[in-house]
C-alpha cells in the first residue's frame, strides 16, 4: 500500500532529524564531552527502533517492551526535599535547570602510586597537618565551585534525601536501603579524596578510615576532637567524646565498662560481617531497578548497623534529628563522615575478599547504574557502578589491620536442648513466652501489629534438605515507620530470658536500626536476616518451627508496625 503525502513528509522529516542529531552527537562525543539530554534522546530513538525491529505483525513483543532497568539521576530535576519530616531543605546546585556537559569516567593511570588509606587512630602529625591544609583550602572555595566543602557536603543531601528524580521517570532516586548504598558512597569518597589531594598538589593523598571495628579504633580518633583544627565539629554528642567507647549497636547510653563494650562490639561485627552476611542481598541490600515498579526498600547488614547506629551515636542529642551526623541531609557536614564511610568502604572490600569475589553482583542493571560527580579538574564525570567495583583499578587500597571479630562466634545463652524444652513447655501450658510479650502467628493482621512491646512469633522452619549454598533467612516484612525519630529493634531466636539479651549470645539474629528519610518513598521495609549458622548452633536447624522475638529497644518503636515474620531460602 502506497504511503500518503502526510506519511511521506513525516517519514522524511524524522529521517532528517535523526541524521542531524547523529552528526551533532558524533561531534560532541568526538571531543569526549556529552550532554545528558543527548544521551536521553539517543536512548529514546534507539529504544523505538529496537522495539520496531522486534515487532511481529504490528505487535510489540515482550522483548521489545523490556529495556535496561539501570538507575541514574535526572540532573535537571532537582527540587527541595525533606531533611526531616518537619524540615524542607534545598540542596540543589546553582544552574541545575540547564543540561551540563559531562565526560565518562576513566580509570587513573595504573602506573601511578597506589594511594593507601590508613586507620585514623594511627596517622602521624605530618599527615594531620597535610589533611588540615587541604581541608582549609576546600572550605575557603566559593559556593559556586563544586569542589568547595559546602558543595561536597551537599552531595549527600542531594542524592540521599530524594532531591533528584530518576532519569526518564518521575520516580524519586534512592541510595539508602538498596544495593546502591556501597557503590554510591565509594564514588563520593573517591572524588572527594582526589579533590583534596589536588588542592595541595599531592597525588598520593588518601583519606583516613575510622577503624571502629577493631579495639584500638573504637573511640573517636583524636584528630577529630582537636577544637583548633579543621576536623573539629560542634554538632556531636559530647557524652560520646573520648574516652567513651563507641557502641556499634547503639540504642541509648549504657554503663558498660570499655572491655565489655568492646566484647559486644566484636560479637556484633561477627554477626553483621560473617554469619548474617553469607549472601549478597543480606550484606549489600535489595535489588533496585529503574522506575516506580523497580523500587525496593531492604537494607543490608552493615548499612543497618554499625552504619546507621554510629551516625546516630555521633550526632548531637541537642538537635531534633541528632544533626549533623544523625540525618542524611546534614551528615556530610561533619568531617568524621568521610572517615566513617571510608571504613564502610573498607569493609565492603573485606567482605568481597572473604568470599573471593564470588558473590559480586553480575546483574548489568547494577553495573550500568550511574551517577555524576565533579572531579579535581572541575569536569562533571558520569561514573557507573561497574567502574568502582575494583579499588586497585581506582588507584587505592587499605592498610591491613587485625580483625579479631572473625573469631567471635557467639555461644548460646542457655544449653539449646534446655531452651527448646522450656519453650515447648510454655507453649503447651499456653503461658506467655516472656513478660509483656504477645504470642502471635507468623502473619499478623492486615494492618500490621504495633511494636509497642515485645512480639514473639512462632515461625514455621520449612525444614527440608537444604540445597548446597542455600541460606535460611528470617524475613520481618511489611515494616512501616511513622515519625522522624531513630528506630531500633533487635531480633532473637528461641529466646527464653530477656535478661540475657546481647549480640554476645547466639540467640541474637540481627537488628533493625533505622534513620527515617532517605527519599525512600512510602514502600514498607523488609528486614532479611541470615540464620543458617545460628540455627545450627542452637540445634534448631531441623525443627519444624522456631520462636522469633522482636524486641523494641527505642521508645520510637511505638510508631512501628510489622506485617509478619516468615522463613525463606536464598541461594
Amino acid at each position: 500500500m502506497a504511503l500518503g503525502p502526510c506519511k511521506w513528509i513525516s517519514t522524511i522529516t524524522f529521517a532528517f532529524l535523526l541524521v542531524m542529531f547523529t552528526v551533532t552527537l558524533w561531534s560532541l562525543e568526538s571531543n569526549q564531552v556529552q550532554y545528558p539530554f543527548a544521551g536521553d534522546l539517543t536512548k529514546m530513538i534507539l529504544g523505538k527502533l529496537e522495539g520496531w525491529s522486534l515487532s511481529k505483525h504490528g505487535v510489540i513483543t515482550e522483548e521489545g517492551k523490556r529495556g535496561a532497568k539501570s538507575v541514574g539521576p535526572n540532573m535537571t530535576s532537582c527540587h527541595p526535599s525533606y531533611g526531616r519530616k518537619d524540615l524542607l531543605v534545598d540542596c540543589c546546585p546553582p544552574g541545575f535547570q540547564l543540561p551540563l556537559p559531562f565526560v565518562d569516567f576513566q580509570f587513573p593511570d595504573p602506573q601511578s602510586t597506589l594511594r593507601i588509606h590508613r586507620p585514623a587512630h594511627a596517622v602521624d602529625v605530618d599527615y594531620i597537618a597535610k589533611y588540615d591544609k587541604a581541608l582549609s583550602i576546600m572550605k575557603s572555595l566559593p559556593h559556586h565551585d563544586p569542589r568547595s566543602f559546602y558543595r561536597q557536603a551537599n552531595l549527600h543531601c542531594l542524592f540521599c534525601t530524594g532531591a533528584y528524580d530518576q532519569q526518564n521517570s518521575n520516580a524519586p532516586l534512592s541510595i539508602h536501603r538498596t544495593w546502591l548504598f556501597f557503590p554510591w558512597h565509594r564514588m563520593m569518597i573517591y572524588f572527594h579524596e582526589r579533590i583534596l589531594g589536588s588542592l595541595i598538589g599531592d597525588e598520593t593523598f588518601a583519606l583516613p578510615y575510622w577503624a571502629w571495628d577493631i579495639p584500638q579504633g573504637m573511640v573517636i580518633p583524636d584528630m577529630y576532637t582537636n577544637n583548633s583544627s579543621s576536623f573539629y565539629h560542634t554538632m556531636r554528642d559530647v557524652s560520646h567524646l573520648p574516652p567513651q567507647t563507641a557502641d556499634l549497636n547503639y540504642v541509648s547510653d549504657t554503663k558498660l565498662i570499655p572491655e565489655d563494650q568492646i566484647d559486644i562490639n566484636l560479637a556484633f561485627m561477627y554477626n553483621q560481617m560473617v554469619s548474617g552476611a553469607r549472601k549478597t542481598e543480606l550484606f549489600r541490600g535489595c535489588t533496585y531497578k529503574a522506575g516506580k515498579e523497580g523500587y525496593c526498600n531492604g537494607p543490608g547488614t552493615i548499612e543497618l548497623a554499625p552504619h546507621n547506629a554510629l551516625h546516630t551515636w555521633i550526632g548531637s542529642s541537642l538537635n531534633p534529628g541528632r544533626e549533623d551526623m544523625g540525618k542524611f541531609y546534614s551528615a556530610a557536614k561533619d568531617r568524621i563522615f568521610y572517615a566513617h564511610h571510608a571504613n564502610i568502604d573498607r569493609l565492603w572490600e573485606v567482605w568481597r575478599e572473604a568470599h573471593k569475589q564470588q558473590l559480586d553482583i553480575k546483574d548489568p542493571d547494577w553495573l550500568d547504574s550511574f551517577f555524576y560527580f565533579y572531579d579535581e579538574n572541575l569536569r562533571l564525570v558520569r561514573v557507573k557502578v561497574g567502574d568502582v567495583v575494583d579499588t586497585i583499578k581506582l588507584g587505592y587500597s587499605y592498610e591491613q589491620v587485625h580483625r579479631p571479630w572473625l573469631n567471635m562466634r557467639p555461644k548460646p545463652s542457655y544449653p539449646p536442648k534446655l531452651a527448646r524444652q522450656t519453650l515447648k513447655t510454655k507453649e503447651k501450658n499456653k503461658l506467655e513466652m516472656l513478660s509483656r510479650t504477645h504470642v502471635l502467628s507468623s502473619e499478623l493482621d492486615t494492618h500490621g501489629r504495633a511494636l509497642d512491646a515485645s512480639l514473639t512469633v512462632k515461625v514455621r522452619n520449612h525444614w527440608r534438605k537444604k540445597e548446597k549454598e542455600e541460606e535460611k533467612v528470617i524475613v520481618v516484612h511489611g515494616i512501616e515507620v511513622k515519625g522522624d525519630a531513630y528506630v531500633k529493634f533487635d531480633v532473637y531466636v528461641n529466646l527464653i530470658d530477656q535478661f540475657k539479651i546481647s549480640p554476645k549470645f547466639r540467640e541474637f539474629a540481627g537488628t533493625f536500626a533505622h534513620i527515617p528519610g532517605g527519599g525512600a518513598g512510602k514502600k514498607k521495609i523488609d528486614l532479611k536476616l541470615g540464620v543458617s549458622e545460628l540455627l545450627e548452633d542452637l540445634e534448631a536447624d531441623q525443627d519444624e518451627s522456631i520462636w522469633v522475638t522482636l524486641l523494641p529497644t527505642t521508645p520510637s518503636c511505638s510508631n512501628v508496625t510489622v506485617g509478619g515474620v516468615r522463613m525463606e531460602y536464598i541461594k
